[in-house]
């Protein structure tokens, strides 16, 4: 495999390249944490800065970030594990299907 290589042209190795032991699981999902982390800090930086004086409170902000949390980590880290487990039955089943034939 490529070092790079687009999604469409190789699905099972591209799943192989991320999901592939539960470490690399774990980094991603660290990843999107990150990303999240970092998307949430800028938004509520931009909302102090853009209302100064006005009252935006941090639990008004957490309440509105909870679909974003879950949409940028939830589900990907849901996703992924998904893939993760998929591939271990994949590789499960590829053995017996060469011996019975």
């Amino acid at each position: 495999m490529k070092l790079f290589t687009p999604l469409w042209s190789d699905p099972v190795g591209w799943a192989e390249q991320v999901a592939k032991t539960k470490l690399r699981v774990f980094l991603w999902i660290l990843v999107h944490i990150s990303f999240v982390a970092g998307g949430l800090a800028g938004i509520y930086w931009l909302l102090h800065k853009l209302h100064g004086d006005s009252d935006v409170s941090a639990y008004l902000i957490l309440v509105g970030a909870c679909p974003i949390v879950f949409i940028g980590i939830g589900y990907p880290a849901m996703y992924l594990y998904a893939m993760h487990r998929l591939l271990k039955i994949v590789s499960e089943t590829k053995p017996d299907e060469k011996s019975s034939a």
